[in-house]
């Protein structure tokens, strides 16, 4: 089998993804043997999955800011809208804290656990939102140079 990309070069790996064959500096551009489009394909799905991670925080915060301008108020809208998009970053951190165990509650049980545990993550969220934030624009800087390179390697 010969490379892909270079049709007089023998392969020395295959793509983990598609199976081309690639000669020794193609294998060698990435950490994992892969070609340029599956790459490719991979870092856009990534991008993907980074916008959908934040959808519900963006909707929460759309929504405070949107009832806030409603009751003509728009700091207070803001300022609640900041919090709650913290809401699922908090829910994310306590669900990783808290132990991994069914718990055997009667239906009462269950509504008080998830009234506290929202009520916690609505004040964990406030710390866990901008450390998300930043997480969001470090992933989406990486992601963008990742695409620049594997589209100079094109």
């Amino acid at each position: 089998m010969n490379c892909y990309n270079h049709p007089e070069e023998v392969a020395v790996a295959s793509c983990v993804d598609c199976g081309k064959g690639l000669c020794k500096p193609c294998a060698g551009l990435y950490q994992i043997p892969i070609c340029s489009e599956c790459n490719l394909k991979r870092v856009k799905n990534d991008k993907s999955n980074i916008f959908r991670v934040y959808l519900p925080s963006i909707l929460l915060f759309l929504t405070a800011l949107v009832i806030g301008i409603i009751k003509g108020n728009y700091m207070l809208g803001f300022c609640i809208g900041l919090v709650s998009a913290g809401i699922p970053w908090g829910w994310k951190v306590i669900t990783f804290i808290q132990p991994r165990m069914f718990l055997f509650l009667s239906f009462f049980g269950w509504v008080i656990y998830f009234l506290i545990k929202f009520s916690l993550a609505y004040f964990v969220g406030i710390v866990a939102l901008p450390i998300g934030l930043v997480k969001l624009i470090v992933s989406i800087v990486s992601a963008n140079k990742k695409e620049k390179n594997i589209k100079k390697n094109l």
